[in-house]
């Protein structure tokens, strides 16, 4: 009997579509020893080599692999539209739509929450998760949660992005901090002030947009902290630390009236936010109305 197992031809057509273990690895999330160990126990359950080495540079698939990535595309497909329609049936009953976030969308995603409340009859309970953008899209690739708000992407051939907002950003801080600041603050300003960062697991987004921009202009900005939790962050702003970088959606009045927040001359920071969820050919009913009403 066959001890074949999905995740190994996940992994198998990975492989395929990248090109390369290495390549399928890192979409992956995982290191290349195991997903080269998979694949040396896939072929020995199948008794055939899927792959040949090319001029030993890379990898191509033999006939055998041809053929057999076909017929793995068409099973992994139906084992996912089996997989959503359940998922459907569970929303139905337990009327649930999960939802990830970045902390610098999250304003963007509540709004949207709202207006979608006031379309629907039914009551939905949402599940929210807030993380980096790579993380967002490993999760979504994993059907744990149905639709994600990202400012990064990542090679997922089957997620789709649509761009929704482009978001300049401002610069924030306590208000008795900064009160010597005109309307504006310029790029040297910012540098001379103490800075807290919110740092992603993989240092990229917003935080490498920001220090790298610093190193063009040939800046030492005075980072005070590099934290990698939106609410320490925000500890650290309340308590008079010093002054950040957030996009302007992130600004409610709340903000408004707790800190100064000031436009920055010659912006060269901007997100631009996008909505990601996975390419399917069946769609739960509540996530389908979620994303044509953010789409209209």
């Amino acid at each position: 009997m066959s001890k074949m197992e999905f995740r190994q031809l996940k992994y198998f057509v990975t492989i395929a579509d990248a090109g390369s273990i290495t390549k399928a690895a890192k979409t992956l999330n995982i290191s290349q020893p195991p997903l080269s160990r998979q694949l040396k126990i896939l072929e020995a359950e199948l008794g055939f080599k899927l792959f040949k080495r090319v001029n030993n540079k890379g990898i191509a698939l033999t006939e055998q692999g041809v053929f057999f990535l076909e017929k793995a595309r068409e099973l992994l497909y139906k084992t996912d539209n089996i997989i959503m329609q359940a998922r459907e049936m569970d929303e139905k009953v337990n009327k649930k739509l999960s939802i990830g976030t970045t902390i610098y969308s999250s304003q963007l995603m509540f709004k949207d929450i709202e207006n979608y409340q006031c379309l629907i009859t039914d009551n939905i309970n949402f599940n929210i998760w807030e993380e980096d953008s790579l993380s967002l899209l490993h999760l979504l690739n994993d059907r744990k949660i149905d639709i994600a708000y990202i400012h990064e992407t990542e090679s997922f051939s089957e997620i789709m992005y649509v761009p929704i907002i482009e978001d300049y950003c401002v610069y924030v801080a306590p208000i008795n901090n900064e009160s010597h600041l005109g309307k504006t603050i310029s790029i040297n300003e910012i540098a001379e002030l103490p800075l807290i960062l919110l740092d992603s697991n993989n240092g990229t987004g917003l935080y490498k947009q920001i220090v790298d921009t610093l190193k063009t202009y040939q800046l030492n900005p005075e980072i005070l902290c590099e934290c990698h939790d939106s609410s320490v962050l925000s500890q650290l702003l309340a308590r008079g630390f010093g002054g950040t970088i957030l996009p302007s959606s992130l600004i409610t009045d709340e903000i408004r009236k707790k800190y100064t927040v000031l436009p920055i001359q010659n912006n060269p920071w901007k997100l631009e936010i996008k909505l990601a969820w996975k390419k399917d050919n069946y769609q739960p009913t509540h996530l389908s109305k979620y994303i044509d009403m953010i789409l209209e």
